[in-house]
C-alpha cells in the first residue's frame, strides 16, 4: 500500500485501467432467465403508481397553496373589517376597492389561478380574473346546487367544474376547476360570504405533462366517480372511460389490441373524493423492460468494471471533486481537508497547500473584523462629537440674546429646557435611550424654539404607545426636527406645522419620521444630501449624520429616505431594527 500511495496520479490511472481491461477480457458473460410477464406487469404497475402519486402530490400542493394564500388574506384584520362594513350595507367605493385588492393579492400569489369570485351575504358579487372568464350574475349564489353542500362543509373546500355552471371561458373550450368554501368572521365564526377560486384546466394538464409527459400517457381525474378532466384530444374516449370505470382500486390492467396495447392504473387521491387514472401505451415501457432483461446478462462484467471505477474514484476523482466543491460552492470558509501524511502524490500536496491557504484566510478575516469594529466605533464617536456641540452653540446664542434684551423669564425657561435636553441626550454617555426619552428631548428642544419664535410652530405626535419603552439610538429625531425648523419652516412665511410619527413596520423594523410644511427640498439636493454631498453644510450635516449613525449602528443600508414637494412640505423617514422585551 505504501508503494501505491507514493505513485503519481498518472501512474495510478494507467495501472488501474490496465487491471480493468485484463479483468474484463477474462470475464464470461452468462445468460439469465428472462423475467416473466408477471414481473413485467409488477414493474409497469410500480412506474405508473409512482407517476400518479407524483401528480397527486403536485395537485395537493397546488390546493394547499391556494388554501394558505386565501387564509392569509381573508383572516387579515383589514379584510374582516371591510366585510363587516359590507354586511351592514355600507358598500362604498373604498370598501369595494379594498375587496378587489384582496382578491387581486390572492390571484397574484399563483399564476395557476385564472379568476376569483366572492359573494357577500347581501347579494353582491366581486370578481377578479386573469383571463376571459365570464360570471353568470343572473344566477344567485343561494340558487347554485352546491350552495347547501358548501354551507355544510363549514369552511372546508368543495370542488366543482365551471363553478357548477356559474363561470366559463368566453372564447375557450376548456373546463375550470372551482374551489369553493365559506369565509367566516374571525371573532364569532359567523358566515361572511362564499369564496370561489377558479383554476384553469390548462394548469391541471401542465401538471400531468410535467410528471408523465415522457410516457405519452393520458390522465383522468374523477370526482365522486364522475369524470371531470381527461385528455384534450383522444379517439375512443368513451372506451377508455368504461375501462377506467371498471378498474378496482390500485389495479393494473393491460388491454391488448392489434395497434397498440394500453396499460391502465387507478388510485385514490389525497384530495377528498378524487380518483386519478393513467392510460399509457405499452411501447412506452419497452425500453425499460428490454434494459431490465438484458442488464443481468452483463452483470458480472459490469460489476467488475464498477468496482474498478469505484476504486479510481475513491483514490483519485473523489478527493479532487470534494476540494473543488468546497472551493467553488462554499458560501463561508470551509473546513480543512483531511490529509494522509504518508502520501506524497500531487493531490495530497494540493490539499496541504489548500489547508494553509484556508488558515491564512481565517487569520486575515479575524484581523479585518477587529479593525472594522475599531473603525466603526471611532466613526460613531466622531459623529456624536460633531452633533452635540452643534445644538449647544445654537441654543446658547439664543439664551445670550434673550439675556441681553432683558427677558429674564424666557431666558430662565430656555435654560431649564436646555438642562432637560442635555440630561436626556447625554444620558450618562449611553448610545441608546428609550423612545420616550427621545421624545422628551424633542419636547425640550421645541420649548426653546417656540420661546424664540413666539409659538409660531405647532407640533403633533403620532406615536405607537407600545413602542415608548423600546430602545433606540439617541439623537435621531432631534437633528431632523432642527433641520425642519431652521431650513424648512423658517424660510417660509406663516405658521409652521410639525408632525412626528413613531410606528412599527413589522416585528423587526420600526420607523420614525418628521414632516414639516416648510419650503421643501429639490430632488437633486435630496440625492446629494443622502450621498453626503451636503454633509459639511448646516442644511445637510444633520440628515447625513443621522444616516451614517443609523447605518453603522444597526448594520442596515438605505436607513434614511426623504420625500418632498418644493414649496409645500418635506418628510424624512428613518427605519431601524428593534426588539421587544419578549
Amino acid at each position: 500500500m505504501k508503494g501505491l500511495k507514493r505513485m503519481k496520479i498518472k501512474t495510478k490511472i494507467w495501472v488501474l485501467f490496465l487491471a480493468c481491461i485484463l479483468m474484463s477480457s477474462v470475464i464470461s458473460i452468462g445468460t439469465v432467465v428472462y423475467s416473466s410477464q408477471k414481473s413485467n406487469l409488477k414493474h409497469i404497475g410500480e412506474m405508473t403508481t409512482q407517476t400518479l402519486h407524483a401528480i397527486d402530490s403536485n395537485l395537493e400542493l397546488m390546493i394547499d397553496h391556494v388554501n394558505q394564500d386565501t387564509y392569509a388574506v381573508f383572516w387579515s384584520k383589514m379584510f374582516q373589517d371591510t366585510l363587516e362594513e359590507v354586511s351592514k350595507g355600507n358598500l362604498t367605493v373604498k370598501t369595494r376597492t379594498e375587496l378587489q385588492d384582496c382578491l387581486t393579492n390572492i390571484m397574484l400569489a399563483g399564476d395557476y389561478i385564472s379568476s376569483i369570485v366572492f359573494y357577500d351575504n347581501i347579494g353582491n358579487s366581486f370578481m377578479c380574473n386573469r383571463e376571459e372568464v365570464v360570471l353568470k350574475k343572473e344566477i344567485a349564489v343561494e340558487d347554485a346546487y352546491w350552495y347547501e353542500k358548501a354551507i355544510k362543509k363549514d369552511g372546508d373546500w368543495i370542488f366543482e367544474t365551471d363553478g357548477g355552471g356559474i363561470v366559463s371561458y368566453k372564447s375557450k373550450n376548456r373546463n375550470i376547476l372551482s374551489m369553493i368554501r365559506v369565509i367566516k368572521k374571525k371573532t364569532d365564526y359567523s358566515k361572511l360570504g362564499i369564496l370561489m377560486v377558479n383554476i384553469d384546466e390548462k394548469t391541471i394538464r401542465e401538471i400531468f405533462d410535467s410528471v408523465g409527459g415522457n410516457l405519452n400517457s393520458n390522465f383522468y381525474v374523477l370526482m365522486n366517480d364522475t369524470l371531470i378532466f381527461g385528455p384534450e384530444e383522444k379517439e375512443n374516449y368513451d372506451v377508455s372511460k368504461d375501462i377506467i370505470g371498471s378498474l378496482e382500486e390500485n389495479e393494473t390492467k393491460i388491454v391488448r389490441s392489434e395497434e397498440n396495447s394500453m396499460v391502465y392504473k387507478k388510485i385514490s387521491s389525497m384530495i377528498d373524493g378524487w380518483t386519478l387514472a393513467i392510460e399509457t401505451p405499452m411501447s412506452s415501457f419497452s425500453n425499460s423492460i428490454s434494459y431490465f432483461n438484458t442488464l443481468i446478462v452483463l452483470i458480472v462484467n459490469i460489476g467488475m468494471l464498477i468496482l474498478c471505477w469505484l476504486f479510481i474514484s475513491r483514490t483519485v476523482s473523489r478527493p479532487i471533486q470534494k476540494m473543488e466543491e468546497q472551493m467553488m460552492y462554499s458560501k463561508s470558509i470551509p473546513e480543512n481537508l483531511e490529509v494522509d501524511e504518508e502520501c506524497e502524490d500531487e493531490i495530497t500536496n494540493l490539499k496541504r497547500t489548500y489547508n494553509n491557504l484556508l488558515n491564512s484566510i481565517r487569520k486575515l478575516l479575524e484581523r479585518t473584523k477587529e479593525e472594522e469594529k475599531i473603525i466603526r466605533k471611532n466613526e460613531l464617536d466622531l459623529i456624536l462629537e460633531q452633533i452635540n456641540p452643534h445644538f449647544l452653540y445654537n441654543t446658547l446664542d439664543v439664551i445670550s440674546g434673550l439675556t441681553l434684551i432683558g427677558d429674564q423669564d424666557k431666558s430662565f425657561q430656555m435654560t431649564q429646557a436646555l438642562g432637560r435636553f442635555y440630561r436626556n441626550s447625554l444620558n450618562s454617555g449611553c448610545q441608546v435611550i428609550t423612545v420616550r426619552e427621545e421624545l422628551d428631548i424633542i419636547k425640550s428642544y421645541m420649548t426653546i424654539i417656540n420661546i424664540r419664535y413666539n409659538n409660531e410652530i405647532s407640533i403633533e405626535y403620532k406615536v405607537d404607545e407600545n413602542l415608548l419603552d423600546i430602545l433606540m439610538l439617541k439623537l435621531i429625531l432631534q437633528p431632523l426636527v432642527e433641520n425642519a425648523v431652521h431650513h424648512g419652516m423658517r424660510q417660509k412665511e406663516g405658521k409652521g406645522e410639525l408632525c412626528i410619527s413613531v410606528h412599527a413596520l413589522d416585528d423587526k423594523l420600526m420607523e420614525v419620521s418628521v414632516r414639516d410644511n416648510g419650503v421643501g427640498i429639490p430632488e437633486d439636493k435630496i440625492r446629494l444630501i443622502l450621498e453626503g454631498g451636503y454633509k459639511t453644510s448646516k442644511s445637510g450635516f444633520g440628515l447625513h449624520s443621522v444616516k451614517q449613525r443609523v447605518e453603522l449602528f444597526y448594520g442596515i443600508e438605505d436607513a434614511v429616505s426623504i420625500s418632498s414637494q418644493p414649496g409645500c412640505w418635506t418628510e424624512v423617514r428613518v427605519r431601524f431594527s428593534y426588539k421587544t422585551d419578549g
